[in-house]
């Protein structure tokens, strides 16, 4: 018999220990990503293990957000791509989803359930507007990793180099070093999302990000002289590595910050460690999939579920609000910096994209 329990922090260990041994984990189901959400934005946890006895079978990272105004909602889980149900038959996975939509229907709020597999299709199969992950397969060492490249690719990123860009990677320690690498990494993404008109997360929510995960994370900085340039944060779990936040500095793209950003990303992937990495969402055939696929990453299809009432909502778009969020996305791109990133960690809390 299946008993589903909520989950504290004592529980951690065995958490973990089950996520690390399950295939289809991505490093958004590790406790750690709940523990950055709770540290950082104060939203709770609601995580939920599957028991036969006293053996977990299967766990569901749940987190509620409370938005003024609208109330509550639960997510599996926020500013993620992909953290549903883990579990090891499809029973179990009924028997997580089923307890999440209770939690959600006792207090009358909306659910959403990020699902997602490693099974990566073809191309010519994709609907044209359909979220996907793309999913790179890596090579046993860098040196291999770099010769299975394009030599187009192979060109751009020896462009970055020979332009004088350098990279280093950096792991979580309380320091007055690490701060300041922290900062660098802030500094070119809150100006990469005020140029894309989108609030940016407060700088202590990566802090708590790579302080949780410990060293199942890492930083990667881009350099040009000792100016930061890029910068990007992947997370680790098992054999698979995501790389949720990427940035470069718009006017340093002619030397290529990008390219050398992520072979730096992806070498040290490697060395952690990992034999896939995931480049992230995009929308099928638009600029970022295309920058994805140059690398040789290939789609796999995103199933985020939605549920109102305990009832299972249909598929829809993702909504734009049309002209109201050009508009709002055009006033946006011409604030001062320091007005964004006092303002947009108090609005991006409450999108869970």
């Amino acid at each position: 018999m299946i008993e589903i329990k909520r989950l504290n922090d004592t529980h951690q260990a065995i958490w973990d220990n089950y996520v690390d041994q399950c295939d289809a984990a991505t490093p958004y189901h590790r406790f750690a990503w709940g523990q950055a959400v709770k540290a950082s934005y104060g939203f709770d946890t609601h995580y939920l293990g599957a028991f036969e006895g006293d053996k977990l079978v299967g766990v569901l990272p749940l987190i509620e957000m409370k938005t003024p105004l609208k109330g509550s909602s639960y997510v599996a889980a926020p500013y993620c791509d992909a953290a549903g149900p883990l579990a090891e038959n499809q029973s179990v996975v009924d028997a997580l989803r089923t307890a999440a939509v209770n939690v959600s229907t006792d207090t009358n709020s909306p659910l959403e359930i990020r699902n997602a597999s490693n099974v990566v299709i073809a191309p010519e199969k994709l609907i044209g507007s359909e979220k996907v992950r793309m999913l790179l397969n890596l090579e046993a060492d860098a040196e291999q990793q770099m010769a299975a490249f394009k030599s187009k690719l192979r060109s751009q990123i020896r462009k970055a180099e020979k332009n004088g860009l350098n990279a280093g990677v950096f792991r979580f320690e309380s320091s007055a070093k690490f701060e300041e690498k922290l900062a660098q990494f802030y500094e070119v993404i809150s100006l990469n999302m005020r140029s894309l008109g989108s609030p940016v997360h407060s700088k202590e929510w990566f802090k708590q990000v790579l302080k949780n995960y410990q060293d199942k994370a890492y930083l990667a900085l881009v350099y040009s002289d000792d100016v930061t340039v890029g910068g990007g944060i992947v997370l680790l779990n098992g054999n698979a590595a995501s790389i949720p936040w990427a940035s470069t500095k718009s006017d340093y793209n002619r030397l290529a910050p990008n390219m050398l950003l992520y072979w730096t990303v992806i070498s040290e992937a490697i060395k952690s460690g990992a034999s896939t990495f995931d480049f992230g969402r995009s929308t099928a055939f638009e600029g970022t999939y295309n920058f994805k696929k140059q690398w040789g990453a290939s789609p796999s299809p995103l199933d985020w579920q939605s549920y109102k009432d305990g009832t299972e909502q249909p598929e829809s778009a993702e909504s734009k609000n049309g002209k109201l969020r050009q508009l709002v996305e055009a006033i946006w791109k011409k604030l001062p910096l320091g007005l964004v990133n006092a303002l947009g960690p108090k609005i991006r809390k409450y999108v869970s994209l």
